[in-house]
């Protein structure tokens, strides 16, 4: 029979690797002000293939839907040229961290703006800092 503080010691290790599996969630990131309230880009990744499928039902897909992409025309600042506000939807077996995640979502804010004849707005309210650390955190400025 194993010591006392041995049982223990192995019955927190092995709660902790079940606990470790089962943490799972789905990360939601919007960049680029639009005016109206609408935003460049939003990104969303899941470890939930049900969120997945509920953030794609208006794009009309069916199956195993692991993404998709939306997007819809909003008012272009200068109300002239058309402008279209981007979704991104997928599923990860392992969700990014924050600041990976943060990265990846500002990037994207920078393609779809420089897809489209307008002023990038993915600074605005971030000045170009990474956020997921804390406005204090030492993080690299994103370009």
């Amino acid at each position: 029979m194993l010591p006392r503080t041995l049982r223990t010691f192995a019955a927190v290790g092995l709660a902790a690797i079940g606990l470790s599996g089962c943490a799972s969630g789905t990360l939601v990131a919007k960049f680029g002000p639009l005016p109206g309230g609408a935003t460049l880009v939003t990104l969303v990744v899941s470890e939930h293939v049900d969120v997945v499928r509920q953030e794609c039902a208006e794009v009309g897909v069916f199956g195993r839907v692991l993404g998709c992409q939306s997007s819809q025309q909003v008012r272009h600042p200068s109300g002239v040229l058309p402008l279209r506000a981007v979704k991104i939807v997928r599923y990860t077996e392992r969700l990014p961290s924050a600041a990976t995640f943060e990265i990846d979502a500002h990037e994207l804010c920078h393609v779809v703006a420089s897809l489209q004849l307008i002023d990038d707005p993915c600074h605005v309210g971030n000045d170009g800092v990474l956020q997921a650390h804390g406005a204090g955190a030492a993080m690299p400025r994103l370009r």
